[in-house]
């Protein structure tokens, strides 16, 4: 009886965890897809002001997650095509907000169209610290990332 209530159990799980991964049609372009990551400098992830974006570029799309706060909250961004100045382009909140994102040179130029918002997101390292942690497989390199963003984001 206890292995045909296991095997029940374990047969929910993996038809609900199907579900969740299917559930969106962004969810599914992690699969298989690169990732550059951005943040903040100066704020690591235990910090209130932590504020990161991650630009996910795969066979089945593209997704833009930001992410703040110690407690991590993630927020899924809308593409929205050229920036204000032509030099980027924009993303929504679901709320509505729109931020522009501008490459220069090394790091990303994060700013609202009302001027109240403006801040540098630079390159930020997935990955073993002193020998702890696992490697991210899906994330682009330093020297990648800006080109990654440039190639995959700007039409």
């Amino acid at each position: 009886m206890r292995i045909s209530i296991a095997a029940c159990l374990m047969a929910g799980l993996f038809a609900i965890t199907g579900m969740a991964l299917a559930g969106d049609g962004a969810s599914r372009v992690y699969q298989d897809a690169k990732v550059a990551n951005f943040a903040i400098p100066g704020h690591d992830y235990s910090s209130p002001g932590f504020e990161s974006l991650s630009f996910w570029s795969g066979p089945r799309g593209q997704v833009v997650d930001y992410e703040y706060g110690a407690n991590h909250k993630r927020v899924r961004l809308r593409t929205l095509g050229s920036s204000a100045d032509g030099k980027g382009f924009a993303v929504r909140f679901p709320n509505g907000f729109v931020l522009d994102v501008v490459p220069q040179d090394k790091a990303l130029q994060v700013s609202d169209r009302a001027g109240k918002y403006s801040k540098t997101f630079e390159w930020q390292y997935e990955g073993p610290v002193d020998g702890r942690g696992t490697f991210c497989q899906p994330c682009v390199d330093e020297p990648d990332a800006i080109g990654f963003v440039r190639e995959h984001f700007m039409k």
